[in-house]
């Protein structure tokens, strides 16, 4: 073999896979490949040893979700809180519109309605009745614009 091993034969060889022959005989007679494979093997190792060290305690995380767990029979801490934030939102509600109905300051009053006198209501009355023409007709003749007019012919 010429060459030195492929990366996936290195692997093999670090792995402890079979290899061919040809491969097999490079690696024991190859420096340089050997090296590499050791090199990598000593790689592999340090990572898995680092892994190791770094893996969480799952029994201590395990006991720790548990204590933070409610007990069967013990009641809940949240229990009723379900309906306590509306609760509370709505007695805000009220208060503050209770708030600004009693304490709001004294709007101005309305200005009252000016009625007119019983004298104002009669002559106007009196002025409504004193008008005898007939309502419309100035439109066919604008000449009847007084009752006078087409009434002083009463001898018809």
């Amino acid at each position: 073999m010429s060459t030195h091993l492929r990366d996936d034969e290195m692997t093999a060889a670090v792995a402890g896979l079979e290899l061919g022959d040809e491969a097999r005989e490079h690696l024991a007679s190859c420096v340089a490949c050997r090296q590499e494979a050791a090199a990598l093997a000593a790689l592999i190792a340090e990572r898995r040893a680092d892994l190791e060290m770094r893996e969480p305690a799952w029994d201590e995380l395990a006991a720790a979700v548990a204590a933070r767990l409610p007990a069967p029979g013990r009641p809940s801490a949240r229990r009723g809180g379900r309906w306590l934030r509306p609760a509370l939102a709505l007695a805000a509600t009220v208060l503050i519109a209770v708030a600004a109905t009693v304490l709001r300051p004294d709007w101005p009053a309305p200005p009252a309605a000016v009625e007119p006198s019983v004298e104002e209501i009669l002559a106007e009355m009196n002025e409504l009745l004193a008008d005898d023409r007939i309502p419309g007709f100035e439109v066919i003749d604008p000449g009847i614009g007084v009752v006078d007019v087409a009434v002083d012919n009463g001898a018809s």
